[in-house]
């Protein structure tokens, strides 16, 4: 060996991996998420807002083949936090702005849509969705679905929105529509279906947590 050595040149870094794309979807519109590898694929939904002092409760309304509907939530006593099957599952309630209320959707056979609604707590009085930056994020492993409350002329004193619903293929895939559908001004009265149809305004009345 020589009195010099060259030394190896030190290898170049792995590419960092794309990161997954985030789909905001406008009203109408809709994404299928497959995961095939899965025998039962699941997706989580999740609850945010911007606004301090602020509490929105997340809520979905789980449609079966055979027509049965099932209200999970946390806010109300005929609300429940999981599915008899266990498919549609509930964090709990979060009050706290930045901690986000979650429902996980693991796919089912016998679950065919589920609509995803919001709620505005009696204790924020008055105040729109998009006033308050309230929204619902579907995450698919690193991959984010957005749903916004976009429509500046939606009123202060409609409580629920249906940002969207999530129909369940027979081929395990998982279809997000966004829907931004609000109640009636003054009703409390939450999201139903009709018809195989969401329909705002003839589900039960809710009751004060």
């Amino acid at each position: 060996m020589g009195l010099f050595s060259r030394s190896k040149p030190e290898p170049e870094p792995a590419p960092a991996p794309a990161a997954a794309p985030t789909v905001n979807l406008t009203k109408g519109s809709r994404i299928t998420l497959t995961k095939s590898a899965a025998e039962r694929p699941t997706i989580e939904a999740s609850n945010g807002w911007t606004a301090k002092k602020k509490d929105y409760d997340l809520k979905a309304l789980v449609r079966y083949r055979d027509g049965r509907l099932v209200y999970v939530g946390a806010a109300n006593a005929d609300e429940v936090l999981v599915t008899p099957d266990g498919a549609v599952r509930h964090s709990g309630d979060i009050r706290t702005p930045g901690a986000l209320e979650t429902i996980t959707i693991t796919w089912h056979p016998d679950i065919a849509s589920i609509a995803l609604s919001s709620y505005s707590a009696l204790e924020n009085g008055t105040g729109s969705f998009r006033e308050y930056g309230v929204y619902v994020n579907i995450a698919n492993g690193p991959q984010i679905v957005g749903l916004a409350a976009s429509d500046s002329s939606a009123d202060a004193t409609q409580y629920t929105l249906c940002f969207g619903e999530v129909l369940l293929g027979e081929d395990r895939t998982f279809t997000v529509v966004n829907l931004e559908l609000y109640s009636k001004p003054g009703s409390e009265n939450r999201v139903g279906y009709k018809k195989g149809a969401v329909k705002m305004d003839i589900g039960p009345v809710g009751q004060q947590k």
